[in-house]
């Protein structure tokens, strides 16, 4: 017999047999192979329409934020070792289809590497948890292929912000991750990470004057000749209430303060900054959700000045529809403020909470499912068994011989067949489950 045939009758008769057990292994498919893909596929790199040049492509990461024991204020268990699992799975798996599916030329990662970064530098557990936090993030993003591509930039839960950044903190991370402040090209844009978070401090503070002397020796030494895109974790200041776009799920941006944290950079030093590196476009993190907004730049130059805040790549981090972005820059540009050489597009990714939703209702159907199902092709299940008060079945064995009022099944044995055999085709259901479901976890995790 042809495979193809032989494939599609055990189909037909597993689906004959126990359909929820069919129904739930293709759900798993769809939902943790399929839809991830769909989401990549959905997006594509922009492009700048330039003839002059190749475009070269940057993939945008924000607020990865590994989610740990810092996240909900749980002790170490099964509890948080699983939400850790499944924090870190969604972005792994997300991760490897972004760069299977667009290869990125570059990866700048916009702060906020782990949720608790800052906080792993005091008490006991402070030469455990960093080195943990760490193998985790390592595993999700950094491999022989991805590494030489990423490039990173401290959030404030990486080192603090203001006058409260914390110097054991900003040290190990210089030291694990690469310079705070810095500059690099990618077709014929300088790129500036700038450390806006230690700007925020007093000018007294070792790290304001950090930030201040990079910035001024880079201004300095640059020959103004190309267009500068500027990243920022937190984004500069805007009004409150400032329209962010059509991509937004949560309210308006707007300035607010609290412990470690400051969601929009100080309007002086918003000023201070777009005046002195004049960007063509900024880029920056920090908020979890989608931001496009335009400043405008000193009054004497007339200058809208784009920025684009980028979701968070988690889905464990306040907002239910993650994403990233894809920016492509092209070296055909002229002069400072060429804004023709880049493009930036939004991608979404997959809403994983929803899923996990779709799961819970789709197990008390096929809970109920299944007893319903049992019953009513009971003679499949245990030849011989018919109708309470009804009539025998064809086949005279002994089964049907022990049943009640003349050979007729009473009530009660309905009963106690249809529970052992729903409760039999349930477990069927969760084991084919997990089974499927392991598989997919395990190629997503390797």
């Amino acid at each position: 017999m042809a495979r193809g045939p032989r494939i599609t009758r055990f189909f037909l008769n597993q689906l004959h047999r126990n359909p929820f057990r069919v129904i739930w292994v293709l759900n798993v498919i769809i939902c943790e192979f399929i839809v991830a893909r769909y989401y990549m596929h959905s997006c594509s790199w922009p492009s700048t329409g330039k003839e002059g040049g190749k475009d070269v492509h940057v993939a945008l990461i924000a607020d990865p934020q590994l989610t740990d024991a810092y996240s909900y204020r749980m002790n170490p268990g099964t509890k948080l070792s699983l939400v850790e699992f499944y924090s870190d799975i969604y972005m792994k798996r997300n991760f490897k289809l972004l760069n299977a599916r667009f290869n990125p030329d570059h990866i700048i990662v916009l702060g906020d590497l782990m949720d608790g970064g800052r906080e792993w530098i005091r008490g006991p557990l402070r030469e455990v948890m960093f080195p943990k936090e760490l193998k985790r993030f390592n595993h999700i993003f950094v491999n022989p292929t991805t590494a030489p591509k990423l490039r990173y930039i401290p959030g404030n839960h990486d080192i603090g912000i203001a006058t409260n950044i914390l110097p054991e903190a900003y040290a190990r991370f210089k030291k694990t991750f690469g310079k705070i402040n810095y500059s690099f090209k990618i077709a014929n844009h300088n790129i500036i990470a700038l450390d806006t978070l230690s700007y925020l401090a007093s000018a007294e503070s070792p790290y304001f004057k950090k930030t201040e002397s990079f910035l001024l020796n880079f201004l300095e030494n640059d020959d103004a000749k190309s267009p500068r895109i500027l990243l920022s974790h937190v984004p500069l200041y805007r009004p409150d209430a400032a329209n962010c776009g059509p991509l937004r799920n949560n309210p308006p941006l707007k300035q607010a303060y609290g412990y470690q944290y400051q969601n929009l950079i100080n309007q002086p030093l918003t000023t201070y900054i777009l005046k002195n590196t004049k960007p063509v476009l900024v880029l920056s993190g920090d908020d979890h959700d989608d931001c496009a907004y335009v400043h405008n730049g000193p009054e004497s130059e007339h200058k809208q000045i784009p920025e684009h805040s980028i979701k968070t790549f988690s889905w464990l981090q306040g907002n239910l529809y993650p994403g990233f972005a894809l920016l492509s820059l092209n070296a055909d540009v002229q002069g400072l403020q060429d804004t023709s050489g880049f493009q930036i597009g939004k991608c979404a990714l997959p809403p994983q909470r929803d899923i996990y939703q779709w799961y819970i209702y789709l197990a008390g159907i096929s809970f109920i499912g299944s007893f319903v199902w049992v019953f009513a092709t009971r003679e499949s299940w245990a030849p011989g068994i018919v109708n309470a008060g009804g009539s025998k079945g064809k086949k005279e064995d002994d089964a049907s011989r022990r049943t009640t009022s003349g050979g007729k099944l009473s009530t009660l044995g309905v009963i106690i067949w249809t529970i052992v055999y729903g409760v039999v085709a349930f477990l069927e259901i969760l084991l084919s489950t997990a089974v499927a479901y392991a598989v997919l976890l395990i190629y997503d995790w390797l």
